[in-house]
């Protein structure tokens, strides 16, 4: 399968985000070039495992793996337009992984290492994925068994990092790593990527049911880059730390592409929930900019607190996902000496709107920030309301959704206006502060999203349900955060929450998707047309959850 370009018309002025500066005629892979040439001895990318054990690659260093890596993809049969899935954990190979598919001409899928059978199938499925690399284990999760699983005709490799002989994969360090295939397959420059062709194909959870596979280019994720780098005034002496995974579009564009883009060093952790790592990390390695969903910055307070390192390389903190409590934006000015900086973006367009060092202190607690130059933001609002619809356009905006383009045409007017499906208001300084969330779409603290129609599907045809929603509700201990409730309406007797979990995994989901916990109704609250109201369902789950005085 190749991608081609067939999402090209689906950007509303490309001629104006050139003429703008908004876009390039270069990309990522000439970054790499001018860094190499310029500071080639500069440390590039740091990566720790489990262990705490540190691979790094100098500019030079990155620069040959790529050359390596594109030899040896080139050896497989990639080329232009094919599809490399990339079912990793934050390992040292992701970054060169990624810029040798550039290298080819070839399409990067990244998929969450902590997906099931039933999702990694669907991906590698709908992308015709010419080739898929996993890990062999990733904490609990046998990626190389499930991937072995999964794996649809159209895969024509498993590559596998660890022990590949037990499921009958490649080697990834015998086959990529050890050998010089550049010395034996030279990869032509004309296969390279132009800066407007399909890049990566990110996934996401998707409103109808089916996960969505988002199309961008380099320029796109280029324009994404710019909206943390140019605000943040970050430069090549920054060190720049995210442990988000390097598969969800915020790992890979601030942890990955962010550093490359600077010429500055990126410092990434295999185990991105290890905040004690993490801490360590920012000492060792002078950390000046830090990206953290909120739950993971709530710990690093909490390990901080219980034993302090230096953390004085800190320059900014920034969060997204879940907007920022006071108490949160309090707690990082106390415990790192730092403002906390908030973002607001999606899968489908990276950054969009970023508060600033020259906002007042603590706006985070009050904003999500205001918009790039390069990216317009409208509040939809019905007369006489404050909040609305939050619709944006711009250049960071994605190329559409592979295999779906009536869906993503139902989601832009002819203006060029994608409607998120957030509920924004505006925030009085000529940003957004967003007040609620997708009604089908529930985002827990670490940013990873529930598909609540595609959770609802399965579990709908469980004998023991007659009717099933999945809601959000707050996070207990994460200010902003949201957790997963299933509420049943059963066939006697009711089943247990771990019943519906075991459920779940024989149906191949991974437990980010599991509801935490199960309530059992009578009926579900239905409007005149029989449609579900999740409204007072949710009041209720907040009711309950709220403090007690």
């Amino acid at each position: 399968m190749t991608i081609g370009d067939t999402f090209g018309d689906t950007i509303a002025e490309p001629v104006r985000f050139q003429d703008e500066g908004w876009w390039r005629s270069t990309t990522f892979l000439d970054d790499l070039a001018a860094a190499a040439r310029d500071r080639g001895d500069h440390p590039a990318l740091i990566a720790h495992d489990e262990a705490g054990n540190a691979t790094a690659l100098s500019y030079t260093e990155l620069a040959g793996t790529v050359e390596r890596f594109a030899s040896a993809l080139r050896e497989l049969g990639v080329g232009r337009g094919d599809v490399v899935a990339c079912y990793l954990p934050n390992l040292w190979l992701l970054a060169p992984l990624y810029l040798a598919c550039h290298r080819v001409g070839a399409v990067s899928s990244p998929i969450f290492p902590v997906v099931g059978s039933r999702e990694l199938g669907h991906v590698l499925e709908v992308t015709s994925a010419k080739i898929c690399v996993t890990v062999d284990k990733y904490g609990e999760h046998d990626c190389a068994a499930l991937l072995a699983e999964a794996a649809p005709e159209t895969l024509v490799h498993r590559v596998v990092v660890g022990d590949a002989v037990a499921t009958g994969a490649l080697d990834f360090d015998q086959f990529f790593v050890r050998t010089p295939w550049e010395e034996r397959t030279p990869v032509p420059e004309a296969d390279r990527l132009g800066p407007d062709e399909p890049a990566q194909l990110l996934h996401t959870s998707g409103t109808t049911g089916k996960m969505k596979l988002v199309v961008h280019s380099q320029n796109t994720l280029y324009a994404a880059v710019r909206a943390v780098s140019e605000p943040h005034r970050l430069t090549p002496d920054d060190v720049i730390s995210l442990p988000g995974i390097g598969t969800a579009m915020a790992g890979l564009t601030y942890g990955l592409y962010l550093p490359l883009f600077l010429g500055a060093t990126g410092v990434v952790q295999k185990q991105t929930n290890d905040m004690d790592l993490l801490r360590d990390l920012i000492e060792a390695h002078r950390v000046s900019w830090l990206y953290t969903p909120p739950i993971f910055l709530v710990n690093l307070l909490a390990s901080q607190r219980k034993e302090a390192r230096d953390t004085s390389s800190l320059k900014q903190i920034v969060t997204g996902s879940a907007p920022v409590h006071p108490q949160l934006s309090a707690d990082v000015r106390e415990v790192f000496d730092v403002e906390l900086h908030a973002l607001w973006g999606m899968t489908e367009n990276g950054a969009v709107t970023v508060t600033r060092p020259d906002d007042p202190p603590g706006w985070a607690a009050h904003s999500d920030g205001s918009p790039t130059p390069w990216m317009d933001v409208r509040i939809d609002a019905e007369p006489g309301e404050e909040a609305g619809r939050l619709l944006v356009r711009g250049a960071s905006q994605c190329l559409g959704y592979l295999g779906q383009r009536e869906v993503y045409d139902s989601c832009v007017d002819a203006d060029g206006w994608f409607d998120t499906g957030d509920l924004a208001r505006p925030d009085g300084r000529g940003g957004i502060r967003i007040v609620g969330r997708r009604a089908d779409i529930i985002t827990r603290p670490d940013g990873m999203q529930v598909s609540t129609l595609e959770v609802e599907s399965l579990l709908q045809r469980h004998p023991g349900i007659t009717e099933v929603v999945l809601v959000g509700y707050p996070h207990p201990e994460i200010p902003g955060g949201s957790k997963v409730c299933a509420v049943v309406v059963p066939v006697f007797p009711v089943l247990s929450l771990a019943e519906l979990h075991a459920y779940l995994a024989s149906e191949g989901v991974a437990k980010a998707f599991w509801p935490d916990r199960v309530q059992f109704v009578g009926m579900l609250p239905k409007n005149s047309l029989g449609k579900v109201l999740r409204r007072p369902l949710r009041e209720r789950l907040e009711l309950a959850a709220a403090p007690r005085p």
